[in-house]
């Protein structure tokens, strides 16, 4: 455990092969979100670089983003595609997702610190949804940010490090986030802030996209989302009590001038973080990820600090992670193992007539899986390769093909219905609880998601 301990890269090897063992003793299969689209474009960039980078490039651009590598991160991310093997491509994407956590964790965290870190890491829901969902951007954002910090000083290298901070945003907007970090960490090393004002410059250029394209995917319009923002869910309740101990702790406990830099930068980081994630969704969902490195790093700050007092016992951070990955691996990890898991089981149920998905987006994507798992003549891959964004295309001229069907609110539940209750669709949970709750029902297929027959209403 002293090795252990005292080394970045044990923890790192660690949560890859727990992660790789747990991915392959569960077989997850393809998601619900993404994959679908991210793996056509991926094989159309195969195909075509130049032209599938200029018109994802052009598409972001009208929906209010300059993101010029998004065609060829896809590609990255599924260069080991194979339907019927899920794994390689989970496996891949585990490993760059803990990349980034390695190179922010060197360039962040001391050694003796580095178990509280992981313990952090392990019990923040939103992290899991880089490791589940490979089409995710934000993750090389955060490894380019992590590269251009741990670069030395070397001719050119303010170039190279001012490039990766303009990169890492450019990749994902969310990751400004980390700019506040970002300045901290060169203002410590005394080197300078080539990196932060890449990321600058990244902000700069995606602002301009956003306001320009007013009325677009991206830029719903400043006052009209501010009135849809939940501002009490438990997600705000959370990070707003971390901001009122920050501000506690940098007005009344911390005196020294570089502590209370470092506080500042994680509070900076923080409302930022929230200010962009309350903007696209309340809930934080997947963008809640690049929360936990300026949250991890103030409470670690802390904890280092209320050690030199409280003189705790270094075998108090082995049963921290021990507590962290059994209680992530029962609410966190394994149900969504699971959940994957059980898109397999249901589209691999020969049922012939039609069951109801509640959600749009899911909708579609597990009828692409569907159709590409039992009637391969309709793949979405193959169709329309010269087409790009042809998800609708599709989906609107074989929608006769589709088992799984949009929920319309005004049918009526009838004898024989199907339905797909997925715990992750709000609308198909309240449907079980509300509207199938006095009918007779069979579970043609119970877990995570629940494939259920109404034998009488």
């Amino acid at each position: 455990m002293k090795v252990f301990k005292k080394n970045h890269f044990y923890l790192f090897a660690f949560s890859f092969v727990y992660f790789a063992f747990f991915f392959y003793l569960t077989e997850p299969f393809w998601g619900l979100m993404d994959d679908a689209t991210s793996l056509k474009t991926a094989l159309q960039f195969s195909e075509d670089p130049v032209k599938t980078t200029y018109e994802w490039v052009k598409h972001h651009n009208k929906n209010g983003m300059f993101r010029p590598f998004f065609a060829f991160q896809q590609f990255i991310q599924f260069s080991f595609y194979n339907f019927e093997n899920p794994y390689p491509t989970f496996l891949l994407n585990i490993f760059i997702v803990l990349i980034g956590l390695y190179l922010f964790s060197k360039n962040f965290i001391s050694r003796k610190n580095i178990l509280l870190f992981y313990s952090l890491f392990f019990l923040w829901p939103y992290t899991y949804d880089w490791l589940f969902l490979p089409s995710l951007n934000s993750k090389w954002g955060l490894i380019l940010f992590g590269i251009s910090l741990s670069l030395k000083n070397r001719p050119f290298t303010g170039v190279i490090e001012f490039l990766l901070g303009l990169f890492s945003v450019l990749m994902k907007l969310n990751v400004v986030i980390l700019l506040p970090l970002s300045f901290y960490y060169e203002q410590k090393e005394d080197k300078k802030l080539y990196t932060t004002c890449g990321m600058i410059l990244g902000l700069i250029i995606q602002t301009s996209f956003f306001f320009y394209y007013p009325d677009s995917y991206y830029n719903t319009g400043i006052i009209e989302t501010i009135k849809t923002i939940e501002f009490f869910t438990i997600q705000n309740l959370f990070v707003v009590g971390i901001i009122c101990v920050i501000l506690f702790d940098v007005f009344y406990l911390e005196k020294n001038d570089d502590g209370r830099l470092k506080i500042f930068s994680c509070l900076a980081s923080i409302f930022i973080g929230l200010a962009i994630l309350n903007l696209r969704n309340s809930s934080f969902a997947y963008l809640g990820a690049l929360l936990i490195f300026p949250i991890s790093t103030y409470l670690i700050f802390l904890y280092e600090r209320l050690n030199k007092i409280l003189k705790l016992s270094n075998n108090y951070g082995v049963a921290l992670l021990v507590f962290s990955l059994i209680l992530s691996n029962i609410f966190l990890l394994n149900p969504r193992l699971q959940r994957w898991n059980d898109l397999d089981k249901i589209t691999s149920n020969d049922f012939t007539s039609q069951a109801v998905y509640f959600c749009e987006e899911g909708q579609k994507m597990i009828n692409i899986w569907d159709v590409e798992k039992n009637n391969k003549n309709f793949s979405y891959f193959t169709l329309y390769p010269d087409i790009y964004e042809n998800i609708y295309l599709w989906t609107y001229n074989h929608k006769d093909q589709f088992r799984f069907i949009e929920f319309n609110e005004s049918s009526k539940i009838l004898t024989r219905n199907l339905y797909v209750i997925d715990p992750f669709c709000e609308e198909s949970t309240s449907f079980l609880s509300t509207q199938l709750n006095k009918c007779n029902i069979d579970y043609i297929y119970n877990n995570e998601i629940k494939l259920i027959r109404v034998n009488s209403c």
